[in-house]
């Protein structure tokens, strides 16, 4: 019975640190205090993977932009199988960036440009194939502009933020001029 009822302790004490209720230092001293030192080389191992899949994760997603790059201008499929690849690309990231969110970390504006600027290549390359005007174009990137300073302001990335509202100040003076 003992044993169970230290189970539950380890337990609740490792969900109060993984959900940031408590500060580390003192989930790792009550982990400590209840398994008697040997949780130290499980969390360990455990985060040694997560951080192995945290960098793959990232390093995936980074690939993910040049490739868009070479599916729209170096590869012979048509639009509706290019707008599917890019539109995958689209979903995958914001997999990513939900579980960003979910584990709280600070990375969270890398998956979150690199989407957006996959999503800006996907519409502006449907708008040149599907519309081709210049008007269609500019309401296009306006669309995209609007979208990255709405994301940055509600998830609090201040670096979309930014570049969306530097991009839309460049994309008024471009078309006064």
């Amino acid at each position: 019975m003992k044993h169970e009822r230290t189970k539950t302790i380890v337990d609740e004490i490792r969900y109060w640190k993984q959900n940031h209720l408590l500060p580390d230092e003192y989930c790792n001293f009550l982990l400590a205090l209840y398994t008697q030192g040997e949780s130290q080389e499980n969390d360990e191992s455990a985060k040694g993977f997560q951080s192995l899949a945290f960098y793959m994760f990232m390093g995936l997603n980074a690939f993910l932009l040049p490739l868009s790059f070479l599916v729209i201008y170096f590869t012979e499929m048509g639009i509706i199988m290019q707008t599917v690849v890019l539109s995958s690309f689209v979903i995958g990231v914001w997999i990513h960036i939900r579980w960003l969110q979910y584990k709280k970390s600070e990375w969270l504006f890398v998956p979150l440009i690199n989407g957006a600027l996959i999503l800006l290549l996907l519409t502006v390359h449907l708008d040149q194939n599907m519309i081709g005007s210049g008007l269609s174009f500019y309401i296009t990137l306006t669309f995209n502009l609007v979208l990255w300073i709405f994301l940055g302001w509600l998830w609090k990335v201040k670096t979309l933020f930014y570049t969306g509202v530097i991009g839309f100040i460049f994309l008024i003076i471009y078309i006064v001029s």
